[in-house]
């Protein structure tokens, strides 16, 4: 069922290799015939014993050099990178080993890895030349399909797919219960309940039978027979991740300690893959989240006690504690996910982000520089270290790990080139390259229309310089208009009206801003002193430019500034 906790997909795993649990030994074994490197991938697999990856890799590469139509030591590299949680590494090994030869388990490793990505269409293309050469598995082949189909959007060729199978294929709970997902997606619950009652009333061993039969019951508004048929499931079965159903069911009837124990006894358990309690406790850092931040940590503290040796459970406690401000703690987690695997991105990132969070920029460049030793070039590292460098005030350096990220960022999201570009505009205004600005925050927006960080900042300096106003004014409206209620954004359109002297206009916006605003910046104070005075509300706009004064400005130049307005009663340039 898994409403909200696993976006309503049933986690199956007919086929494949389950990332984490294949050893090295079994990628070894598959070729039975001894080769002439056996005794290299020997001393390979004693080096990842001793926790050295980065050595580890290098002896299979080395050994890949000399022996290049190795496939199983591709396939052995492949199983290392997904152990590690570094899928885009383990599917170029994997795509390597298939080159060479298309081996059933090779496939398997494909489909799998593709699934991790959420890949639903690359998957199916390995899954289909699996099913064509693996005869021994078809039936849990064909459901796999059925899933895939599903989950890659194709529902009705999916649900036609299911059809056509269970009138060929002999009568099974799993190809039921298979279809039971298709059919609760399609509401179709009184067919879901005829598929899988009786399979459940037999006492099946499925699980899942009872995930989805409990979803159709509550789905059609019986709740009373949902939780009946998740227990009993949870008593026949003996699987722990029908806790997490149960939660569920607690959840929307609005009992919310029930769920909260339930969905405990689920982290609990040490039968549950690591991966479906990470998906969860990411949904539940969002904004709508039922349960407090102090159960949230509860849950890391469980995810970390049960899976100690996994690096994302340590970035997931770390999140949490961010998350509830304690953010010393954070950088501990997060320091404790990257020295269990350097190779994780995301955990560098978040450990820079709260550097720079808690002012220590210093820290964050050292922290981009040991991850650039092993991910180098990586693009995302390169723009938090030249964040990092620019919050410093280390414009040069900046430039330079930007422009880098840049260089390396091809084959990136439009997001973070996005994010690059109005990092680079950032900077080239620092530097007075102000045509090189414009043209940086024109193609972040260009890449992403919904970066308002770009449309504000181009928009804000637009109007300092007293240029192409219009346009100012285009891009600060759209990112009022985007993230409303942003004291930033709205002084910015304020300050654009300004400088275009429509007066009345800025006043409407920098009380907007004003209000948004808690506690105002020096800065608005000012703004706001400069527009009332030139409306003649003198008396009012003193009294903001000493309130600017008192809170402190950036600069002696800026203050000198705001007290030749106080003592001249006007606006100053």
């Amino acid at each position: 069922m898994r409403l909200n906790f696993l976006d309503k997909r049933v986690v199956l795993s007919f086929v494949g290799f389950l990332f984490g649990t294949v050893s090295l030994v079994q990628a070894q074994s598959v070729e039975k015939k001894s080769k002439p490197y056996d005794a290299r991938l020997k001393n390979v697999q004693e080096i990842l014993k001793q926790g050295k990856i980065g050595p580890g890799v290098d002896s299979l590469d080395a050994i890949l050099a000399d022996y290049p139509k190795a496939d199983e030591i591709y396939f052995t590299k492949a199983i290392l990178f997904a152990q590690m949680r570094n899928q885009d590494a383990a599917i170029d090994a994997i795509k390597a080993a298939l080159e060479i030869q298309q081996k059933p388990e090779y496939l398997s490793f494909a489909v799998d890895a593709f699934k991790s990505k959420n890949d639903a269409d690359s998957a199916l293309i390995y899954l289909d030349k699996l099913i064509n050469i693996d005869e021994n598995n078809t039936a849990s082949l064909k459901r796999e399909r059925i899933m895939l189909l599903f989950n890659g959007g194709y529902k009705d060729i999916a649900l036609e797919y299911f059809l056509k199978t269970k009138e060929i294929e002999t009568p099974s709970d799993t190809l039921d219960m298979v279809g039971s997902v298709l059919l609760n997606d399609a509401g179709d619950y009184n067919a879901v309940i005829g598929l899988l009652k009786p399979w459940a009333d037999k006492g099946t061993k499925l699980a899942q039978v009872y995930g989805q039969l409990a979803q159709a019951y509550n789905l059609s508004k019986n709740s009373k027979l949902a939780l009946e048929y998740i227990n009993k499931g949870i008593q026949t079965s003996q699987e722990d991740f029908l806790y997490f159903d149960l939660a569920d069911l607690y959840r929307i009837d609005k009992k919310s300690k029930l769920s909260f124990d339930a969905l405990k006894k689920g982290f609990q358990s040490k039968k549950i893959d690591f991966g479906d309690k990470n998906r969860i406790i990411m949904t539940l850092l969002g904004p709508k989240s039922p349960y407090s931040n102090a159960q949230l940590l509860e849950l890391a503290n469980i995810l970390v006690e049960v899976h100690p040796r996994i690096a994302e459970s340590h970035m997931a406690k770390g999140q949490v504690l961010w998350l509830n401000e304690d953010k010393t703690a954070a950088q501990s987690s997060l320091a404790v996910a990257v020295s269990m695997n350097p190779y994780q991105i995301d955990a560098w990132r978040m450990l820079m982000s709260l550097d720079m969070d808690k002012g220590e920029f210093d820290q964050a460049i050292a922290h981009g520089g040991e991850a650039l030793h092993y991910v180098a070039n990586n693009s995302t590292i390169l723009y938090f270290t030249s964040m990092a460098y620019l919050m410093k005030k280390d414009t040069e350096n900046s430039r330079k790990f930007m422009e880098a990220a840049l260089n390396n960022a091809q084959d990136e999201t439009p997001f973070l080139q996005a994010n690059i570009y109005g990092g680079l505009g950032d900077i080239y205004n620092t530097l007075k390259m102000y045509k090189e600005s414009d043209a940086a925050y024109m193609e972040a927006i260009r890449l992403d229309s919904t970066n308002v960080t770009a449309m504000n900042n181009l928009a804000y300096y637009l109007s300092l310089r007293k240029e192409r106003l219009d346009e100012a004014t285009k891009y600060a409206a759209m990112a009022t208009k985007l993230q409303p209620n942003n004291g930033t954004f709205e002084d910015t359109y304020a300050w654009v009206l300004f400088a275009d002297g429509k007066y009345e206009d800025a006043l409407v916006w920098i009380q907007k801003a004003m209000k948004n605003t808690n506690p105002p910046t020096a800065v608005l104070l000012e703004h706001y002193g400069d527009i009332l005075v030139k409306l003649g509300k003198t008396g009012e706009a003193l009294k903001q430019w000493n309130l600017a004064l008192e809170k402190g400005l950036d600069s002696d130049e800026s203050k000198q500034k705001i007290k030749k307005k106080i003592e001249t009663k006007s606006y100053v340039e």
